[in-house]
C-alpha cells in the first residue's frame, strides 16, 4: 500500500497536468475563432503564421507559470520557446501526458518546430537578401552623410560584414540619397555582393519651435581626435552677407582686395582676440583659418593686418537672429500653443504647428521633450493650448531649444498621414532601394496605408519594416501584426531609443524581449536597433555593457548599427560577437558546445 501511494500521486500528477493543457488548448482554440476574421484577410502564404500568431495571443492570456515549472520537473518542454509552434507543443505534450508516445513523435500540427522555423527563414530573406555567409544574424548600418560616404567608406563596411544600408529619409535629400546608395551598391559589387537597401520614411515626427529670438552667436569649433588633439584649425568662409554655416560677413569692399597670408584679428564674443589668416578665394566668398575655435557675434571688432601694416578696421556684419533656448527647471509652466507667442513676457512658450492635436490631449497626460530631457504633465487641456507642468528635468535647469523632438505617451492620438518629405522617400525607395522603413506605426490602419499604396504602384512584394517607437504601437501590437500579414515582405523594429522615452527604460527590458517573442510567434524577422555599439561607432572602443548587449542582439534576425567615424570597426566587432554567440544560442534556445573556458578534470 505504501509502495503504491507515489506511483498514484504520480499519476495523479500527470493527469491533473494533462487537465491544465487540455485547458489550455481549449483557450486556443477560442482564441483563434475570435480571430478568425483577421486569420482569414491574411496573404495565403501568411495564413498558417496567422493562426499561430491567434494561438499565441490564447497563450499568453493565460497564467501558466505554475504548469511550466511543473512540465520543467518532469523533464517535459515548459512552453518557454513554443512561440512559433504553439498548438504543435500543446498537442505532443498531451500525447505523451497520456502514455502515447508513439503518437507524440509524428506530426500533430501543420505548423511544428520545423515548419516555423523555415517560415522564419523564408520571410527573412524574402525580406534581407540572403542568408550571410557564416551567419544567420544580419547586420545594418546607418548610411552616413553624403560627404562622408566614400568608396573606402563602402568597401570598409561591407568587407566587414554589413548586409544592408539603412538610409534615413529625415536627412539630406534625394539627390544625396542616390550618391550614397551607389557607393554602397558599387562597393558590394566589387565584393561580390548585391547590398540591400532600406529607406526610412520620415513619419510624423512633432517637433516644438521656439519662437522668441536673440542675438546670434556663432560657434566654430576646432577639429579635434577622441584625445581632444586638434585634427585641422577651424575653417571659415569670408562673405559681404551671412548665407548660413560657418560664414563670418566683413566689409564688403574688403573682399575683392583680400590676399593669401593676410590676417583679420577678431574680438569674438567672450572677449579673446583671435586670428584668421586669409587662404585665399573660396566658394562664393574667401577662405580663411583660424587655430582655435570661435564664438562671434554681429558687430564683432575686425583688424585686417598684412604683414605689420593695417589696411582696414571695420566690425563683422549682421549674423541672423536666432531663437533662445528656455531654460527649464521642475515646476515651471511651459505653454504650448500654435503660434508660440504669450500674453505673459516671462512665460515659456512652445510653438506646436499641430493645432488639431491640442483636441486629442486630456489634462493629467503626460508631455516628453527632447526625448525626455523634459518630461511635463498637461495641467489644463484647450483645444487653443495646453497648460503644462515641469515634472522631471535631465538635469536643474535644463536647456530646450528649438525643433526638439516632443511626444504624448499618455494620448490617443492619430499622427500617420504622408507628408511630402515621406513621398520624396517613397518615391526614391521605389526606384533605388529594396524596401521602406515605416516610422512611428501607432495602428493597423498605419500599416495599411503603406501596403495598399506599394500594391497600387505595382509593388505588392517591396520590403516594409514596421518602426515600433510608440507607446501606442505597443498597445495596438496584435493589431499591427495581423495587420502585417496581409503583405508580402514584412519585419518589425524595435526602435529601442523613441520607445524608451514614451515607455521607460524599466517598462522597455520588457517590451523589448516581448516584441521578439510576437516576431517569432508571426514568423517575422525582428531588427534590434538604436545604441548598439555606439561607442564603438563614434570612438572605436567599446564599453561591457555595450558588448553584452551586441550578444543578446542576436535573437533578433537583424542588427542595426548608428553611423559613425569609426563604422567599420563596429561592424567588425558585431559580426565576431554573433558569430561566436550563435554557436552557444539559436533565439531563445541554449546550445550546448564545448566550453570556450578553459577546464581542467578533477
Amino acid at each position: 500500500m505504501n509502495r503504491e501511494m507515489p506511483v498514484r500521486q504520480g499519476a495523479e500528477r500527470l493527469e491533473t497536468l494533462r487537465d491544465g493543457l487540455l485547458a489550455l488548448r481549449k483557450s486556443l482554440e477560442d482564441e483563434e475563432v475570435r480571430q478568425r476574421q483577421r486569420i482569414d484577410a491574411a496573404l495565403p502564404k501568411h495564413r498558417l503564421s496567422a493562426v499561430n500568431l491567434a494561438h499565441y495571443l490564447g497563450l499568453r492570456k493565460q497564467d501558466v507559470r505554475h504548469l511550466q515549472l511543473e512540465l520543467a520537473a518532469l523533464g517535459l518542454s515548459s512552453l518557454g520557446r513554443c512561440e512559433g509552434h504553439v498548438r504543435d507543443t500543446l498537442l505532443r505534450l498531451c500525447s505523451w501526458l497520456s502514455n502515447q508516445q508513439d503518437k507524440a513523435t509524428g506530426a500533430a500540427d501543420p505548423v511544428d518546430w520545423a515548419k516555423a522555423d523555415a517560415l522564419l527563414h523564408e520571410n527573412t530573406q524574402a525580406l534581407f537578401g540572403p542568408r550571410p555567409v557564416g551567419r544567420h544574424v544580419y547586420i545594418m548600418v546607418t548610411a552616413p552623410d553624403a560627404a562622408d560616404a566614400t568608396s573606402a567608406w563602402a568597401e570598409e563596411v561591407v568587407q566587414a560584414g554589413a548586409d544592408l544600408l539603412r538610409v534615413n529619409g529625415a536627412h539630406e535629400t534625394p539627390r544625396e540619397w542616390e550618391a550614397v546608395v551607389s557607393t554602397f551598391k558599387a562597393g558590394a559589387a566589387k565584393l561580390g555582393r548585391r547590398g540591400r537597401v532600406i529607406v526610412d520614411l520620415p513619419g510624423p515626427k512633432l517637433r516644438t519651435e521656439i519662437c522668441q529670438f536673440e542675438e546670434a552667436v556663432l560657434h566654430l569649433p576646432r577639429s579635434k581626435d577622441r584625445r581632444g588633439k586638434t585634427l585641422a584649425p577651424t575653417r571659415v568662409l569670408l562673405v559681404a552677407t551671412h548665407g548660413g554655416g560657418a560664414q563670418i560677413p566683413v566689409p564688403t569692399d574688403w573682399l575683392p582686395r583680400l590676399q593669401s597670408g593676410d590676417v583679420l584679428d577678431l574680438t569674438d564674443a567672450s572677449e579673446r582676440t583671435r586670428s584668421l589668416v586669409v587662404r585665399g578665394p573660396g566658394d562664393g566668398g574667401i577662405l580663411a583659418e583660424c587655430d582655435r575655435a570661435l564664438y562671434v557675434t554681429s558687430g564683432s571688432p575686425l583688424v585686417w593686418r598684412r604683414d605689420d601694416m593695417v589696411l582696414g578696421e571695420g566690425h563683422v556684419g549682421a549674423l541672423p537672429r536666432q531663437p533662445r533656448a528656455l531654460t527649464l527647471n521642475v515646476g515651471d509652466r511651459v505653454l504650448i500653443n500654435a503660434s508660440g507667442e504669450s500674453d505673459a513676457p516671462e512665460q515659456p512658450v512652445l510653438a506646436l504647428p499641430e493645432p488639431w492635436l491640442f483636441g486629442q490631449v486630456c489634462a493629467g497626460e503626460r508631455v516628453i521633450l527632447d526625448d525626455g530631457k523634459v518630461v511635463a504633465s498637461v495641467e489644463v487641456a484647450r483645444s487653443d493650448g495646453l497648460v503644462c507642468r515641469v515634472t522631471r528635468t535631465l538635469k536643474s535647469p535644463t536647456r530646450l531649444r528649438t525643433g526638439k523632438g516632443i511626444a504624448f505617451p499618455d494620448s490617443h492620438v492619430s499622427l500617420r498621414e504622408l507628408g511630402p518629405q515621406d513621398e520624396a522617400a517613397l518615391q526614391f525607395a521605389l526606384r533605388h532601394a529594396d524596401g521602406v522603413g515605416v516610422s512611428f506605426v501607432s495602428t493597423a490602419r498605419d500599416v495599411a496605408q503603406i501596403g495598399e499604396r506599394l500594391k497600387r504602384v505595382g509593388r505588392p512584394d517591396f520590403g516594409m519594416i514596421l518602426k515600433l517607437e510608440t507607446r501606442a504601437a505597443v498597445r495596438h501590437l496584435a493589431a499591427i501584426l495581423f495587420a502585417a500579414l496581409r503583405y508580402e515582405s514584412v519585419g518589425l523594429m524595435i526602435a529601442r531609443g523613441d520607445l524608451a522615452v514614451e515607455l521607460s527604460f524599466e517598462k522597455l527590458a520588457e517590451m523589448q524581449e516581448e516584441i521578439l517573442w510576437f516576431g517569432e510567434a508571426c514568423h517575422l524577422p525582428v531588427i534590434w536597433a538604436t545604441q548598439v555599439l555606439d561607442s564603438v561607432t563614434h570612438t572605436g572602443l567599446a564599453t561591457r555593457a555595450e558588448v553584452t548587449d551586441a550578444a543578446m542582439a542576436m535573437r533578433a534576425e537583424c542588427v542595426m548599427l548608428n553611423k559613425g567615424p569609426h563604422i567599420g570597426t563596429a561592424v567588425r566587432m558585431l559580426a565576431d560577437i554573433i558569430g561566436k554567440m550563435e554557436a552557444h544560442q539559436y533565439k531563445k534556445r541554449a546550445l550546448y558546445r564545448p566550453l570556450a573556458v578553459a577546464h581542467e578534470d578533477p
